[in-house]
């Protein structure tokens, strides 16, 4: 019998886009499912749309809260989630065939987490790219756990999202892990820190990769929140902080780490650089956001990207 899945899926005025991503999970050829959607206080049609997918679909539960954002939506349902292996998507991305069979296979092998790759989809221009597809960093013999992870999180950033994973349920329980309310950035970043703690602590620090792009991730999409906090640096600076307090919670923090967590904070500018200088605001505008010495360079750049 394939282990039960809970997928978590949070809606607000994405009833259409939803219905996309449910042909998809439909085409998928897992199928021992529960689909827990929350409507976080639509103002449309979407808890309509919901509520008659549901009647004709067992697995489908639905539930409804007033607006209080994507993190607040996700904790309802992982009280109400029951699966083996829980997997969050967002409702105006998608998945690939193959996604849930590929991550709960590395599972049920003793992994303590799966991560998969991402094909990033940007909607501004509909160009796409497979990305994580690369082979991992590999640990070094002297290498603590929290070295390892910071190593990894330094090199490509794989580890960053919740959506291109899968995660154990026991795990979230014991760890009495969910995503921070207050943080309208890098929440998810937060949710799997806390995760990677839980394993240290545990002793369980065994993350598996599925080496191919099964999560289709859209960029921009009107309903997008990260393309607006992403121009905003402290916001990036408030995720760094997490790694900071990450760091603290599994040190002792050598100075090895200490090194890791500078080559982070250098990654961050030049990221939040990159999502400015993508950004549809005037280049007058961009300025407001950062400076035109990374501004200028990141821009070249992603137009030569283009």
């Amino acid at each position: 019998m394939e282990p039960l899945l809970s997928l978590i899926i949070p809606v607000y005025n994405t009833g259409e886009a939803f219905l996309e991503l449910y042909d998809s999970i439909q085409k998928d050829q897992y199928k021992n499912l529960e689909i827990l959607v929350v409507d976080d206080g639509s103002t449309d049609d979407s808890l309509k749309i919901l509520r008659a997918l549901a009647a004709k679909d067992k697995r489908l539960h639905v539930f409804s809260q007033k607006n209080q954002g994507a993190s607040s939506a996700r904790n309802l349902a992982l009280k109400k989630a029951t699966g083996k292996y829980i997997f969050f998507i967002d409702s105006d991305d998608d998945i690939l065939k193959t996604h849930f069979t590929k991550l709960t296979a590395e599972y049920e092998k003793g992994a303590g987490l799966v991560s998969c790759g991402y094909r990033y989809h940007r909607v501004y221009n509909d160009k796409s790219h497979d990305t994580y597809t690369n082979s991992p960093v590999e640990r070094k013999s002297n290498d603590t756990d929290l070295s390892f992870i910071l190593r990894q999180d330094v090199k490509d950033g794989r580890l960053y999202a919740a959506t291109n994973k899968a995660f154990r349920n026991d795990i979230i329980k014991k760890g009495n892990i969910k995503f921070d309310v207050n943080k309208k950035f890098a929440e998810d970043t937060k949710f799997v820190l806390d995760y990677l703690t839980t394993l240290i602590k545990n002793r369980e620090l065994k993350i598996s990769y599925v080496l191919e792009a099964t999560y289709l991730y859209h960029y921009g999409t009107e309903t997008s929140t990260v393309r607006e906090s992403s121009l905003i640096w402290k916001n990036w600076l408030d995720s760094f902080k997490d790694f900071q307090n990450f760091a603290k919670e599994n040190g002792p923090v050598t100075r090895k780490d200490k090194r890791l967590l500078r080559h982070l904070k250098i990654r961050f500018h030049i990221s939040h650089a990159f999502a400015v200088a993508r950004s549809n605001q005037s280049f007058g505008r961009k300025l407001k956001y950062t400076n035109i010495f990374k501004l200028l360079p990141a821009t070249i750049i992603v137009k030569f990207r283009k």
